[in-house]
């Protein structure tokens, strides 16, 4: 998951690789992933990103054979998406760098 802007203009990555999480937060990833109908969305959607303060996301997902990114306004995304964002923001294992 990359999100970037807000009024610092930061750029902050977070990987919540299921490998390295406890195997019940792997699964639950998996379930955050099928109740977002993730691989359904599509690619970008919304409008541009008219709010400076406003955060941009570019959230990726690979399993197995399959890959899907879905780019999002922070006031666009589906809320079953803002929930997985949110898990994955405090799920303890994730791998989080700032630029």
């Amino acid at each position: 998951m990359v999100r970037g802007g807000g009024l610092a203009g930061v750029v902050e990555t977070t990987i919540a690789d299921s490998a390295a999480l406890a195997p019940e937060d792997a699964a639950l990833l998996r379930t955050k992933v099928d109740e977002a109908e993730f691989f359904a969305l599509p690619g970008a959607a919304g409008r541009p990103g008219d709010a400076p303060d406003r955060f941009a996301y570019a959230v990726t997902v690979e399993d197995d054979d399959r890959a899907h990114t879905v780019r999002r306004a922070e006031a666009d995304l589906p809320e079953a998406v803002q929930r997985l964002i949110a898990w994955v923001d405090a799920v303890p294992g994730t791998v989080r760098t700032v630029r």
